[in-house]
């Protein structure tokens, strides 16, 4: 017998998606900028979101646990550089989920 699961089962990014997206704030946070790789990258990203059903939130949550989960900032976390980054990321992230 299996137990209850109480999580609800909320929809996600493709896999594939969220390693571009690694790959892509992996060299934003070494460059110190975003390049135009990530805008085509969060275009694509907010758009398989709302196919797929996915909350403006739960992207953003989705894209803060990627940024969070890079190793590199564990290195020398919450400096400036990286505070300018996120905000850009969050931005730019909610622009292109509500972009028609």
């Amino acid at each position: 017998m299996m137990a209850f699961d109480p999580t609800p089962n909320t929809p996600a990014l493709d896999s594939t998606t969220v390693l571009a997206l690694r790959g892509a704030l992996s060299r934003s946070v070494a460059t110190g900028d975003h390049g135009e790789e990530l805008q085509d990258l969060l275009r694509r990203a907010a758009r398989e979101a709302r196919q797929n059903g996915v909350l403006p939130e739960q992207m953003l949550i989705a894209l803060k646990d990627i940024w969070y989960s890079l190793p590199e900032l564990s290195v020398h976390p919450g400096n400036d550089v990286q505070t300018r980054l996120l905000q850009q990321l969050i931005a730019r992230c909610i622009q292109d989920y509500y972009a028609t």
